[in-house]
């Protein structure tokens, strides 16, 4: 049986790693029902496929829960290999998207259609009681609050790139991945403007199931997902006030101007996320990447949920971490890049890394790989790091000094005073931004001209006569002082090549008002000389003998980060802004310093 769809645009299994295919062959005796209604403990009925393996079952199930396009137009490779295997799979839009009832709330109801949906699941006679959830970004968020609720029959998670889902963990009060020290990551701006977070298409009230399914698979969805030119958010990205943009651009009704005005604190933003404290103990395979806008929160949530568990929960939680792009984990290749990096040979063998993690959880006596280490990191050049300890946070300290070094010596004391103006901030270019659906690209690119700018302040070490090998979370302190009640202080971390290319691995940023805790506004005063920290920055790189370590510091970084615009005003509605005049103080008794996550190089043991 073939078949053919016109349906276009992102689904969850495309997320995760496979472009989407025009054909796709169910496997002999395999069979598919579309646009199953399953009807949730409030009436709403929410629309699913069902994919049977050839047995017929009883079988385990695999449980896709999402808010992206009908997943029939991407069965994939990995959609034949489960059913292979002996998998039943469930796919189900979230309520207001794609016929199933309800209005269209991120991340909404998770727990209660997730519980009803297997509750639903576990009654079908195909069912061996049995369930495991799969899916990449939302697809992976929505699993963290099923895990955490704790369904009986929820026997295995995969979650990548989940960190929208996780409001607070360790020193990361994110919200979601909406907020980084303090400040409103406007990269998601993109996405809230475009067709993801819509209500489509709905149908009438009233209709029974056999009219819903009937009708659902009349309809043409070609087309509905649409995107806005990129001169048209580039036109618009500095409009003041910053809550206005949505409305200016003309962009749908939806959550966006409600986060904004929330703030980086409010209870809101524990609805429908997890935090540090919510214990998961369902079996998970977690994947996160770097430069995706995810990394440091959920790994951070994965490290404190490893160490909280029991002994036997603890050893069921793993967490693979590459350097490519969102939800791009089957797509890697031999020659893989990120941005203008080059990673050598990162593949793996993904389709047979989730198959085996069902098989240990759900298939007791079929194949499966050995146990994988807590963390498998990728560092460069087809090397990967298994790492079986808590992740480390700081280590070797570098003092950033007056005449530009980066140095394990303090140095003289000695300050460095440049301008920030809003009217010019620094522009972005790569970062942990994948996954905001924003037109910047993500990863690692050559900074050399942008450090080129007055408002860019540059510290490099020595070349480096050995490797190392960082993998942790770096921790970062500045002294700093403005003549603005407010302003924001930005860094990145710089590998600087033999070539003179200066390749970001990571960046943060803390804006002032918020230097003593999130709940609290507290200006500057003029001539006070501040310490504050910024929010760590995760790390997996190994970093060549002959290279050098930089770190640049500044006060923008736009439009990854929204503009401070250095008032006492609120930065979202207000219109004024003023140039700061910023200094960085450094050497002995105003340190200014990174702590960089260095472990003990795996290829040395």
């Amino acid at each position: 049986m073939t078949f053919r769809h016109s349906l276009i645009g992102i689904s969850a299994f495309a997320l995760m790693g496979f472009a989407a295919q025009a054909e796709f062959t169910l496997p002999e005796g395999a069979s598919v029902e579309e646009n199953v209604q399953i009807t949730m403990r409030d009436g709403a009925r929410l629309n699913a496929d069902i994919y049977l393996p050839a047995s017929g079952g009883p079988a385990p199930t695999i449980y896709v829960r999402t808010p992206y396009d009908d997943e029939m137009s991407s069965r994939t490779e990995l959609h034949q290999q489960l059913l292979e295997s002996g998998y039943a799979i469930v796919e189900q839009h979230e309520r207001g998207r794609y016929f199933s009832d309800g209005t269209y709330v991120m991340l909404g109801h998770s727990v209660e259609d997730g519980w009803d949906t297997m509750d639903w699941i576990t009654a079908q006679d195909w069912s061996n009681g049995d369930i495991g959830t799969l899916g990449c970004s939302s697809s992976a968020e929505i699993q963290l609050q099923m895990a955490a609720a704790a369904h009986p029959a929820h026997r295995a998670l995969v979650a990548q790139s989940a960190g929208v889902g996780v409001a607070e963990a360790g020193p990361f009060r994110e919200q979601g991945n909406f907020w980084r020290g303090g400040i409103w990551q406007q990269g998601w701006m993109d996405y809230f403007l475009g067709s993801t977070v819509q209500n489509w298409p709905q149908l009438p009230e009233g209709l029974s199931d056999e009219e819903r399914q009937y009708l659902t698979g009349a309809f043409e969805l070609t087309n509905l997902n649409w995107a806005r030119p990129k001169s048209e958010f580039d036109a618009h990205r500095m409009d003041l006030p910053m809550v206005e943009i949505a409305e200016n651009m003309g962009g749908p009704q939806n959550e966006l101007r409600a986060y904004i005005q929330a703030g980086p604190v409010d209870e809101s933003w524990d609805v429908n996320r997890i935090s540090e404290g919510e214990m998961i103990a369902v079996p998970g395979l977690w994947t996160e990447a770097i430069y995706d806008i995810s990394s440091r929160s959920t790994t951070a949530y994965f490290d404190w949920n490893r160490q909280a568990n029991l002994a036997e929960g603890r050893d069921n939680q793993v967490m693979r971490i590459t350097q490519g792009s969102h939800c791009g984990f089957g797509r890697i290749t031999t020659d893989e890049s990120i941005g203008d990096l080059e990673l050598g040979d990162m593949s793996y063998d993904y389709a047979a890394e989730l198959l085996s993690w069902f098989n240990r959880w759900m298939m007791p006596d079929a194949e499966t790989e050995p146990m994988q280490a807590a963390y498998t990191a990728y560092l460069s050049d087809g090397e990967w790091l298994a790492f079986d300890d808590a992740i480390q946070w700081g280590g070797e300290t570098f003092a950033l000094t007056a005449d530009g070094e980066l140095s394990t010596a303090a140095g003289d004391a000695g300050s460095i005073t440049y301008l920030y103006d809003p009217a010019d901030p620094v522009p972005s270019l790569g970062g942990e931004i994948g996954g905001t659906g924003t037109d910047h690209h993500d990863g690692s690119f050559d900074q050399t001209e942008l450090e080129a700018r007055e408002d860019v302040i540059v510290f490099t070490s020595e070349p480096l006569t050995e490797d190392i090998v960082l993998f942790g979370y770096a921790e970062i302190g500045l002294s700093v002082s403005s003549d603005a009640p407010d302003t924001d202080f930005t860094i990145k971390i710089i590998d600087v090549f033999p070539d003179g290319r200066a390749m970001n691995i990571g960046d943060s940023i803390q804006r002032m008002r918020y230097r003593e805790g999130l709940e609290t506004e507290v200006f500057m005063e003029e001539g006070e000389v501040y310490h504050i920290t910024l929010p760590p920055v995760l790390l997996s790189r190994r970093i060549e003998a002959g290279h050098s370590l930089r770190v640049e510091v500044s006060s923008s970084n736009f439009p990854s980060y929204a503009r401070n615009l250095n008032t006492d005003q609120d930065p979202y509605t207000s219109t004024d802004f003023a140039v700061a005049e910023n200094t960085l103080h450094l050497g002995e008794g105003h340190a200014s310093y990174i702590s960089l996550p260095v472990i003990a190089d795996p290829a040395a043991e």
